[in-house]
């Protein structure tokens, strides 16, 4: 998207076992995951041991609101989206989901550097991504409900409400990407019906990814712009316009809700699932 004069594209950090050896190797260092989340970060929270983390560092595009404020949001997110009945527990329909996002995912509020610093680590284990939002590039207001806000067609990757939440954008990119990552009919490559169904609304003239490839210097691949097209589609259907969607954005949308995730935001939900491992209440 273009934001006050740059693009933000979703960003997953992919790491694996064994890339950076730092802690591990000592007997005064962390032993696993949880330990060294707890180490690094400033807050730790999990949610059916999926980790939502975050660092102590002063955003600079967020209108006053502090890290810890983001990363609790993130973590209303995470939960409203595994409750759509808003019971305080995570849907019978949803416990797939939920397994995927812990055993695939983990979510990081903090600067640029911290958050490369992170997806680094060993210590990660089996878990393949890192999606970070970057408290340093990225806008976040507070007061956005996802809501408030119309528009005429989607024909651009690079459109984004306004005004904008990022947050929002990367916790549900990282429930999509979950679920690529568990459901090989939702997977973003070229043959799966979510990108078929992205290239023919491009082919058609109808929708552009011209301007933010051009922005990128030629590295907006087409696996990133399918999480981003769903996304912007989810945007769209959950501010109740999905009449302003056309035929290919449609069908996209409907496939989305047979896999679950045309998820429904409450913005004053009133549950935080999990338990928070750091700050110690």
């Amino acid at each position: 998207m273009i934001y006050k004069g740059l693009i933000y594209s979703m960003v997953v950090l992919l790491f694996f076992t064994g890339c950076k050896k730092e802690d591990n190797n000592s007997s005064l260092g962390p032993k696993n995951l949880k330990e060294y989340l707890v180490k690094k970060c400033a807050y730790v929270h999990e949610i059916n041991g999926f980790y939502v983390v975050a660092s102590d560092e002063t955003p600079k595009e967020s209108n006053g609101s502090s890290s810890k404020e983001i990363w609790t949001e993130a973590i209303k997110l995470f939960s409203n989206y595994l409750d759509q009945d808003e019971d305080g527990v995570i849907d019978s329909d949803k416990n797939e989901l939920a397994d995927g996002l812990s055993k695939n995912m983990i979510f990081c509020v903090g600067s640029e550097k911290f958050v490369n610093a992170l997806s680094e680590s060993s210590f990660t284990g089996d878990v393949e991504n890192t999606i970070g939002f970057m408290t340093d590039k990225w806008p976040y207001d507070k007061s956005y409900t996802g809501k408030g806000w119309t528009l005429d067609q989607l024909s651009s990757s690079t459109w984004r409400p306004e005004p904008f939440n990022a947050i929002w954008e990367e916790t549900y990119h990282t429930v999509t990407e979950a679920l690529s990552r568990i459901d090989d009919s939702f997977k973003f490559t070229e043959g799966k019906l979510l990108r078929v169904t992205m290239d023919a609304d491009i082919a058609d003239g109808t929708y552009k990814t011209e301007v933010q490839n051009k922005e990128e210097n030629g590295n907006y691949d087409k696996v990133t712009a399918v999480n981003e097209y769903i996304h912007q589609i989810w945007a769209i259907s959950n501010c109740g316009q999905e009449s302003k969607l056309n035929s290919h954005q449609t069908k996209a949308l409907k496939f989305m809700k047979e896999k679950g995730v045309d998820l429904r935001v409450n913005p004053k939900y009133a549950h935080q699932l999990g338990n928070t491992v750091k700050p110690v209440k």
